[in-house]
């Protein structure tokens, strides 16, 4: 037989074989490097260019298919709202891509809405299921950064039971947990978890002032430890600056400040800058740092451009 016909032959064969024993190709998985946000949803059509995939874990109320979980298109998108809360997430996705304007994220909704249109009540329990999620799916969405602008000042740094090696374990495949210290003015104390060992504690600077008025980041101004952000010597990793102007749900911007928005842009700024490792890009990042202070601590400031 002539070896063409052979060829096509084979090929057709080994077609149908696959057919008939049910032979899938492999799905691949996500390529870009994504940044997994754990908060209050997004509205979505803001980051249409951005959002790599979309999952929501509510206890109550729902999620928009009336269930506990939900995944993909429209699972953590929010309709216009003027609720605070509701608000926080966009404004966390907002800053990561104004750092990063390229960066892949997967809004992670663990907050839901009451039927008056307000925030409903979540707990780091909720955030103990998003990490759970992450793990598990953290190769399939190629997940590289975490964020966590989430949490309180707990008594002796607790947390929901599994949350401290679930972050451990997010570390030691090189995936950092970037986590806010909180507003509090606290001297003592940061939220949890970004008290645990394993997360990268965020804390807030104000440049060019400490005033709460819209004087937006200036690059080149001297930083100033914010005195709301929370922290004793040596609990906080790095500050970086808290003053943005964010997109809300409505579409329109507002300005805000604190320690969830200086974890916001170092999660951008990590993903753009990383390395092969954890602490290969820790330290890369440590060693562009110059000092930060106020009257009650000092620590290492992250510049961004």
């Amino acid at each position: 037989m002539h070896t063409l016909c052979m060829k096509k032959m084979i090929l057709c064969m080994s077609l149908l074989l696959s057919f008939l024993i049910g032979i899938e190709t492999p799905a691949k998985a996500n390529s870009e490097p994504t940044i997994a946000i754990i908060d209050s949803g997004v509205a979505a059509s803001l980051f249409a260019n951005n959002i790599a995939y979309e999952v929501c874990l509510i206890n109550l109320p729902r999620c928009p298919n009336q269930k506990s979980s939900m995944e993909g298109p429209g699972a953590a998108n929010l309709a216009p709202t003027s609720d605070k809360m509701l608000n926080h997430g966009t404004q966390m996705a907002s800053i990561v891509t104004a750092v990063n304007p390229s960066a892949k994220i997967i809004p992670i909704r663990i907050v839901g809405m009451t039927p008056k249109g307000v925030a409903g009540l979540y707990s780091l329990d909720d955030v103990q299921n998003a990490l759970n999620w992450i793990i598990t799916n953290r190769v399939k969405y190629n997940i590289s950064v975490v964020l966590l602008a989430q949490g309180a000042v707990m008594v002796n740094c607790r947390v929901p039971a599994g949350m401290a090696q679930s972050i451990a374990t997010l570390k030691a495949v090189n995936v950092p947990v970037i986590a806010a210290v909180g507003n509090d003015s606290n001297r003592k104390a940061v939220f949890s978890p970004a008290c645990l060992p394993d997360t990268v504690a965020v804390g807030a600077t104000d440049n060019p002032w400490n005033g709460t008025g819209a004087n937006t980041y200036d690059p080149d101004a001297a930083p100033y430890i914010a005195r709301y952000s929370n922290g004793a010597q040596g609990q906080v990793d790095f500050y970086l600056n808290a003053r943005y102007n964010t997109k809300l749900t409505d579409g329109t911007t507002k300005f805000v400040v604190g320690t969830s928005n200086s974890a916001a842009a170092l999660a951008g700024w990590w993903l753009l800058n990383r390395k092969a490792t954890f602490d290969e890009t820790f330290n890369s990042i440590m060693a562009t740092t110059t000092e930060a202070k106020n009257e009650f601590v000092t620590g290492r400031y992250v510049r961004l451009p």
